[in-house]
């Protein structure tokens, strides 16, 4: 249905589904804004009970009208399928949200109070949800609560009295689930409802106590192997104490949960208008932290007359415990200015000084400073000057880049940087112990902030005793206990109980910052060999070869990484996760999400915005990707990355003179990055800037990992031009490049790219000899997909196709592959089968995504190619209206087409399109375009012959 219009809305994507729906994220082209259309599955709209249950839902939520409440706008009928118009929310579910683990406290009571506000609004109105869980209660983008789904819900039809509990009418018309029958999901069900009794309010009072069990502590309350295990357990077995599983937990909350999840209901909340009223209690009590002494009153009591004697006994002591007081004041006033700990706030940064080590072990230099970085990168609180800004620091101080960072250096770059504090480290060898120390220095005083000190009784106990001290110095820096509590993965599961390992992988980390990841990934292996369970440097080394464009041994790593991820800490966990969907099975909506989360866990974190942002540039989302690279170039100005995606960004929105900027404000800040030029080339062409395009290939030459890049993308704009000689011979210079490299993977990339390029020019044979000879360079999964477009549109459909389906094999939920690239190679070849309305209907999978720039697309800018194959596909059809609307989205959409060689064989097909219309003059002047551009073209282009002889004909 994607890309379908249904009244006036318009459906871009399918967002999920489940047993009672099918929802898609829509366009509302009457008012303009995104919706959600829920849809019940074929085989259930047709059953009465199922279609009942579904207008029910309709009708329940739209007699609701609450914050928490999932807004429905309208009900409607499409071919004899009914659906739902519904807010689209913005957001992950709460299960997802559980799924990284229990929620801090705060968080926990806000997102409580609000489900059971939406709640107790839908109970006054006599609707009982029946299905509350995590997966029916999404968490918007700003931290609130939305309830979902009230397709179980159950309008009362008793009468409500004062004081009366809803109850379900017995008459036969209103029962649509007899007694007997459970409905809803087993693991959230009441006892009444798990025995199939008639039900009430107090039902959704139970499930809301296994919510708040599950956003304590993780886990859910009743879980077992199987459904009836299950149900036993919720019928008849307590579950374990919340407190066990989360310390954190507070007394007075765990008694709220508890008295939520009486078996017996009529011991239950008779209203979760109560659990409210404990919840606000409970969040007012945490909320104040501070005790005011001296203001609290005694209870009233009778107390004896005071003699005139007694009375002067009291004001005389009175007096003097006066005076004594404000001594005490003054001088603890005193006191408390000089000897005060100045604690850190969350706006401020640590600079990490090098470890002092007289030991003489080797082994302690770098590894533990590594040891500290990790630990307090847990900490969503806590901040550290990166290594990229430091090495930058000491360059503008006259220094080295690689000089050590004693106290004094660290106070200076301290300074210099605005940072609050250097924490200093040291170890020392007593004996056979050893004693390692932390003192956190005030940059601007020199004034020790916090210290600590711990002593480890042998070699192998130093990371654990650096562990506690840590612990205890964040506690002593300003970090709440709550948080510490929740991020403190001890450093020996966190990284590597391997000294040896940790020395190999910091060293890797200090060589992919001086000398690129070539360097490091020796080290990074290094440190997998000492330690095979050692997860991040598994990860780090999957960045490392994807940095190299060598993306088999990339995703290799990274799922080994993935698979280890139990054993690192929340941070790491995120960043493994992440990457692991975004980069190995390639599900996007998924890694958003984890991106979302990992955002809201560290605000701090640039990382995770950034690469959201990618990703929403990925399926084409420009608009969406924006604020988070401004946001990610906000938190962290001094990455080049940052400013190289907000120049791609803005080039994509037509923005060309603020890409030009971003470009300028990077290079101000002495700041370099491959890509940032590669994008920097693309803005030039659209500017038609030759002298800026030359200079961007001229920073590149001689420079490896960047020069190919660079030629490869100045190949495409000569053959923009119809220059395919220069582009052929361009390439090749790409291709060596990369060879010399040792990249073989990139190498392979710019042979596919040549490839694409002849079959679109009409050399078919040529077209699928270089293919040929880039999949025997490197078969990886980027080359394979290029690969089969190629052959497809080289006519060799048969291959093409056997690869399609081994793509779609070995990559089942890859957004790009599954809805991109396998609708575009299998149209293509549908194309070559005279196929045309096939085409079309297998193109609708690919429209949500198709001026998006997935991988493995190897140019500046986009090929839009289903968009293209849709216009072929027109033209085949003779409707010349719609192939023409197809080919201007390429010139609509310049910024993301840039000068892929597509954009320009558009200008073709428009001219095609008219002439099909029958507008001669229309016609004429696309054709006059297409060869203007073209004029110096190469003559025996084969495409570029029948274009001439159209136009001779014309």
């Amino acid at each position: 249905m994607i890309g379908q219009t249904i009244s006036h809305y318009r459906i871009l994507r399918n967002i999920g589904g489940g047993g009672m729906g099918v929802v898609y994220e829509a366009e509302d082209l009457m008012l303009g804004r995104l919706v959600a259309l829920k849809f019940l599955p074929n085989d259930v709209a047709q059953h009465p009970h199922a279609l009942e249950r579904f207008r029910r839902e309709a009708r329940a939520a739209s007699a609701l009208n609450h914050p928490g409440i999932c807004t429905i706008h309208e009900i409607g009928e499409e071919n004899g399928r009914p659906y739902i118009v519904m807010e689209l929310l913005d957001g992950v579910t709460l299960k997802e949200r559980v799924g990284f683990g229990p929620l801090d406290i705060e968080t926990l009571l806000g997102l409580g109070i609000e489900i059971g506000e939406a709640l107790d609004s839908a109970h006054t109105e006599g609707i009982v949800h029946r299905d509350i869980k995590p997966a029916n209660i999404m968490v918007t983008k700003r931290g609130h609560a939305k309830i979902l789904d009230f397709g179980l819900a159950k309008i009362a039809l008793a009468e409500r009295g004062a004081g009366d509990s809803m109850t379900q009418s017995s008459g036969p018309g209103n029962q649509l689930t007899s007694v007997g029958g459970a409905l809803g999901t087993a693991a959230y069900m009441s006892p009444e409802q798990a025995l199939g009794k008639a039900l009430d309010s107090r039902t959704d009072v139970f499930s809301f106590g296994v919510v708040l069990y599950e956003m304590a502590t993780g886990r859910h309350p009743f879980h077992r192997e199987t459904t009836a295990a299950m149900f036993e357990s919720i019928l008849h077995q307590a579950p374990v104490a919340p407190v066990r599983l989360n310390p954190d937990v507070l007394a007075k909350l765990e008694d709220v949960i508890n008295k939520c999840l009486e078996k017996n209901r009529d011991l239950r909340y008779q209203h979760v208008s109560d659990i409210v009223s404990d919840l606000r209690r409970l969040k007012r009590d945490t909320e104040s932290k501070e005790i005011v002494v001296g203001e609290r009153t005694a209870p009233a009591a009778v107390q004896p007359e005071l003699t005139e004697k007694g009375r002067r006994l009291r004001w005389t002591l009175l007096s003097v415990a006066a005076v004594v007081v404000v001594a005490l004041g003054v001088w603890g006033g005193l006191y408390w200015r000089s000897h005060r700990t100045v604690t850190l706030t969350d706006k401020d940064t640590i600079v990490l000084a090098d470890f002092a080590n007289p030991t003489g072990d080797p082994v302690f230099d770098d590894t533990l400073k590594q040891a500290l970085a990790t630990e307090l990168q847990q900490s969503p609180f806590l901040s550290t000057l990166p290594d990229r800004k430091v090495r930058d620091t000491l360059k503008l101080m006259g220094r080295s880049a690689e000089e050590r960072l004693t106290p004094e250096v660290a106070q200076e770059v301290c300074q210099r940087t605005g940072s609050k504090a250097a924490l200093e480290g040291s170890i020392a060898s007593l004996g056979s112990e050893f004693v390692i120390g932390l003192n956190a220095v005030d940059c601007q005083t020199g004034a020790s902030i916090a210290r600590e000190q711990v002593q480890a009784a042998k070699r192998e106990g130093v990371l654990d005793a650096l562990d506690r001290a840590t612990t205890s110095l964040r506690d002593k820096l300003g970090e709440s206990l709550s948080t510490i509590q929740k991020y403190d993965v001890p450093l020996a599961q966190a990284t590597t109980p391997s000294l040896d390992a940790l020395k190999a992988y910091s060293l890797g980390g200090r060589a992919e910052y001086t000398k690129g990841p070539s360097a490091a990934i020796p080290l990074f292996q290094r440190a997998t060999e000492l330690d095979p369970s050692f997860a991040l440097a598994y990860q780090s080394l999957g960045v490392g070869y994807r940095n190299l464009g060598e993306l088999e041994l990339a995703n290799e790593n990274l799922q080994k990484a993935y698979d280890l991820s139990g054993r690192v800490s929340e941070s790491e966990k995120y960043r493994i996760s992440a990457a692991y969907h975004s980069l190995v099975t390639g599900e996007l909506e998924k890694a958003n999400q984890i991106f979302k989360l990992w955002s809201q866990a560290y605000p701090r974190n640039s990382v995770p915005h950034n690469n959201l942002g990618f990703n929403y540039s990925a399926l084409g989302q420009y608009e969406e990707a924006l604020p988070e690279y401004l946001e990610a170039a906000r938190l962290n100005p001094d990455v080049a990355n940052h400013y190289g995606n907000l120049i791609y960004d803005y080039c994509r929105l037509d923005r060309l003179d603020e890409a030009g900027a971003a470009y300028e404000q990077a290079i101000s800040r002495k700041l370099d990055y491959p890509l940032m030029h590669s994008y920097r080339y693309g803005v030039a062409f659209l500017e038609g800037d030759g002298e800026e395009m030359q200079r961007q290939v001229g920073w590149a030459l001689g420079k490896p990992g960047s020069e190919g890049a660079l030629l490869s993308y100045q190949s495409d704009t000569e053959a923009f031009s119809g220059h395919l000689g220069k582009a052929r011979e361009i390439s090749r210079r790409a291709m060596d490049s990369a060879r010399r490299a040792g990249e073989k993977e990139t190498a392979a990339d710019w042979e596919i790219n040549a490839a694409l390029r002849e079959a679109e020019f009409g050399n078919a044979a040529q077209s699928r000899n270089t293919t040929a000879a880039a999949l025997v360079l490197a078969s990886t999964r980027g080359v394979q997909v290029l690969a089969a477009v190629a052959l497809a549109r080289a006519g060799d459909s048969d291959r093409a196709l056997k690869m399609a389906d081994e793509l779609q094999k070995q990559n089942p939920l890859n957004t790009v592959i599954i809805s991109y690239w396998l609708p575009t190679i299998r149209a293509a070849v549908e194309i070559n089968r005279k196929n045309p309305a096939k085409t079309i209907e297998i193109l609708q999978t690919a429209a949500p995504y198709e001026l998006g720039n997935p991988s493995p697309q190897a140019e500046v800018g986009a090929t839009l190619y289903p968009v293209y194959l849709r216009g072929l596909a027109y033209l085949l059809l003779h409707q010349g209206s719609a192939a023409a609307a197809e080919f201007q989205k390429f010139l609509d959409h310049r910024g993301v087409v840039v000068n892929c060689p597509l954009g320009a064989l558009a200008r073709l097909g428009l001219a095609r399109a008219y002439a099909l219309e029958g507008d001669k003059a229309k016609a004429r002047v696309a054709y006059q375009d297409f060869l203007a551009l073209w004029k110096d073209a190469d003559p025996d282009i084969p495409i570029l012959n029948q274009a001439e002889a159209e136009y001779t004909k014309l």
